[in-house]
């Protein structure tokens, strides 16, 4: 009856360890980084052991927790690998810590059909992966094929990626609305890929060629419009091969508009998803201005203008990143890095962050205020008043009531 009695107890702390989370396969073949269209795995009958059959792996992947960036669980090194058969003990990256390797599916060049893959969560932070079968085919007898792929084409799904065809001898590609940032991928993969050519870090201009950067070490920077805020409906581009290796990209026709989207904050402190937490609101009477209210803010994050569609980060002072501070202006620049905070531990409360773009000129300048004479500075018409109802921090300012991150309520 005792070791009846410890059994039961060890799946129910098994159960307790996974109740309500789901793990979902990304990276990997067709489905690419999308959180959205990832695959979950499915609980078996013994508690804290998952499978997922996959009809066609290939590339590279990690472990999603909850369809979240992090925690989530990856390689423990870079460029390790798992075989048919194998089991590996991955790396679990928490909330806040840097990110882990992607792990390496199978052989080099290869695929696998109908893959099985097995996850057992030993703990919240202690997984293993085993790829439990398939049947393997060789990738590099396929004929190649071109693709582009960015937040347009189902949220960086390669599935949906547009793909290139020959048209009078020339490989062309129509895609209904341009915009955003993108790349270009062979074979629906993610082992060769080309994006913002590395010398220039220039965008795509209406019928410029446009020598692309190739894949090294490691991935070239999403390639965005010369104008990261315009979108083309009915694009069309052509890919060219070169003699010497290098693709050229041309934008060769398309209607051009203002791309429509939401301001976005992501971060350390406030998350990095795109939701309503981090999102800015307009400014009433202010020309492309916008605003959130955080009741605490502190750590890096990014300037986002859509699902990830442009991003902007730290500038730079030289070969030195420029770090932020609270009342003191920012200057943010397209495709950087992290912005990192002056401060490294510092935690602000009452924050106002404001956020004023030029779009003619792709310019966006962001500072965050605290209250006190600094803020008085920053002509914002009315401070924030707080008050608890119903437990919950509510922030009221200029009439509009707010939570505790900043959403409108």
């Amino acid at each position: 009856m005792k070791k009846f009695y410890a059994f039961f107890l060890a799946l129910a702390a098994a159960a307790a360890i996974n109740a309500q989370t789901t793990y979902s396969l990304i990276g990997h073949s067709l489905i690419g980084w999308s959180l959205e269209n990832s695959e979950a795995f499915v609980e078996t009958a013994t508690p804290g052991t998952y499978e997922l059959t996959v009809a066609d792996l290939f590339g590279e992947c990690k472990i999603s927790v909850d369809r979240g960036w992090e925690p989530m669980f990856g390689a423990v090194n870079s460029g390790d690998s798992i075989m048919v058969g194998d089991t590996y003990t991955l790396n679990y990256r928490a909330v806040g810590e840097p990110d882990v390797p992607n792990l390496k599916i199978g052989k080099p060049g290869f695929g696998y059909k109908n893959a099985v893959l097995r996850l057992v969560i030993i703990a919240p932070d202690s997984a293993t992966l085993t790829f439990v079968s398939g049947t393997e085919y060789d990738r590099t007898a396929l004929p190649d094929t071109y693709q582009i792929v960015g937040g347009f084409t189902n949220n960086w799904s390669t599935a949906d990626a547009v793909q290139f065809e020959e048209v009078n001898g020339v490989l062309t590609a129509t895609v209904e609305n341009l915009n955003g940032s993108f790349k270009i991928i062979k074979n629906r993969g993610w082992d060769e890929q080309w994006a913002t050519n590395w010398d220039t870090n220039a965008g795509l201009e209406m019928n410029v060629p446009y020598v692309l950067g190739a894949k090294t070490t490691s991935d070239p920077a999403n390639l965005t419009l010369s104008n990261p805020f315009a979108t083309y409906d009915n694009a069309v581009l052509t890919l060219v091969p070169q003699d010497n290796g290098d693709m050229v990209l041309t934008l060769v026709s398309g209607t051009f508009k203002k791309m429509e989207a939401n301001w976005y904050l992501p971060g350390t402190k406030l998350g990095w998803n795109c939701t309503e937490a981090q999102q800015f609101a307009p400014v009433e009477g202010k020309t492309d201005t916008y605003e959130l209210l955080a009741a605490e803010f502190s750590g890096d994050f990014k300037v986002v203008y859509g699902n990830w569609a442009v991003e902007f980060g730290t500038s730079m002072n030289g070969e030195t990143p420029n770090l932020w501070n609270v009342n003191e202006e920012y200057t943010c620049q397209i495709k950087g890095s992290n912005i990192n905070p002056a401060v490294a531990d510092a935690v602000y409360t009452d924050c106002t962050i404001t956020l004023v773009v030029d779009y003619e000129n792709v310019s966006v300048k962001l500072l965050i205020a605290t209250e006190g004479s600094a803020l008085e500075n920053t002509q914002v018409t009315e401070k924030a008043i707080k008050v608890i109802e119903n437990g919950q921090l509510i922030i009221i300012k200029n009439g509009v009531r707010y939570n505790a991150l900043g959403a409108v309520l």
